[in-house]
């Protein structure tokens, strides 16, 4: 097992303040709320944007160990939930009204919240074959690891996922974000008393947006709502065009296809993250803040710069040219050590 012991005791260790025996208990929660507090008011200090991103690895273990075990009554546990895979939407929610909570007393004056995108989007479980279950549906019969082919795949041998799976994991996905909308919502209008400025970044919809072989290469599964993202001009002009397939190269070594993950099959590639990060951009700027350039006048035009991050996406710019070698160790490492669960299964949930 080719990890660090107690990998996200260790990350905590790193990020949680710890310099005093007063501030030693804090989690990202209390340090927020702490720097939310700290107001000039000459300035107006504190937190400006505050966002919260959470909720994926509440379903992500889906995918990353391709089982699914609904959370059970000691799903609070610290040592027993990582026994789940995905949260029942119940108790999604219940944990969920103890971060909303937690934010509220946070000093921010602005709050993005973030929908939680659906796990099988992500290239790390791959639909087997070339047909959906029916016409019309967006999901395929079986969803196994990238480095299994069609012709190799053997759904009593290999670990897998079937459509039914497939699709209740994005069910409960989507009474997540149901209550997430209903909380941006009811704090937008103060049902509590509060009038809060609260806004909600649908990065669920986003990723739908881009799903290549859901959405973008099916146009009988394809949703009344759907249209494709438009990606910035600097990425339309890559050829090919980033999309949502696991990451490829050609015989030249030039990428055949992918861009938007990266090699993991579940975390972005670096314009990936700037499409998130010049989404928020737009929220920001709705919310009235301002972008200085360096000499501390508003930016007219704060989005992101995709042609600077072209140049520092190298893994998409000059992708490793041995990718089809790379997916047969990561093939092996998987079989042999559970590679994947174990290398992307340690983050804890909501």
């Amino acid at each position: 097992m080719q990890l660090v012991d107690n990998a996200g005791d260790r990350a905590a260790l790193r990020v949680l303040p710890r310099w005093s025996e007063e501030t030693s208990h804090m989690t990202v929660f209390d340090a927020a709320a702490a720097l939310g507090a700290d107001k000039d008011t000459a300035t107006d200090n504190g937190i400006e944007t505050l966002v919260v991103f959470l909720g994926a690895n509440n379903a992500l273990g889906s995918i990353t160990q391709l089982r699914v075990a609904w959370s059970g009554p000691n799903y609070t546990d610290l040592v027993e939930k990582k026994n789940y895979t995905v949260w029942t939407p119940t108790h999604f929610i219940a944990e969920l009204a103890q971060v909303v909570a937690k934010v509220k007393a946070i000093g921010a004056r602005h709050v993005i919240w973030c929908t939680v995108p659906h796990v099988t989007i992500a290239p790390l479980a791959r639909g087997v074959g070339e047909s959906k279950i029916a016409t019309g549906s967006r999901y395929f019969p079986h969803y196994t690891r990238p480095w299994i082919d069609d012709e190799h795949f053997r759904p009593a041998r290999d670990q897998n996922l079937s459509d039914k799976q497939a699709r209740a994991v994005d069910t409960a996905i989507d009474m997540y974000n149901d209550a997430i909308q209903h909380t941006v919502h009811d704090a937008r209008a103060g049902t509590d008393g509060t009038v809060r400025d609260w806004y909600l970044l649908d990065v669920a919809g986003l990723l739908d947006r881009l799903a290549s072989r859901r959405f973008m290469e099916d146009e009988d599964a394809r949703p009344d709502w759907w249209e494709p993202y438009p990606l910035p001009d600097a990425l339309q002009s890559l050829t090919p065009t980033p999309d949502s397939h696991f990451l490829a190269s050609d015989d030249s070594g030039a990428r055949a296809s992918g861009g938007l993950f990266s090699l993991d099959g579940v975390h972005s590639t670096t314009i990936g993250y700037g499409i998130l990060a010049d989404e928020i951009i737009k929220i920001m700027t709705l919310a009235g803040v301002s972008f200085p350039d360096a000499n501390g006048n508003a930016r007219p035009d704060p989005a992101v710069d995709f042609e600077r991050l072209i140049r520092h996406d190298t893994l998409v710019r000059t992708p490793p040219p041995n990718i089809d070698s790379t997916l047969e160790i990561f093939g092996w490492a998987d079989a042999t050590f559970g590679w994947a669960a174990r290398a992307l299964g340690v983050d804890p949930p909501i």
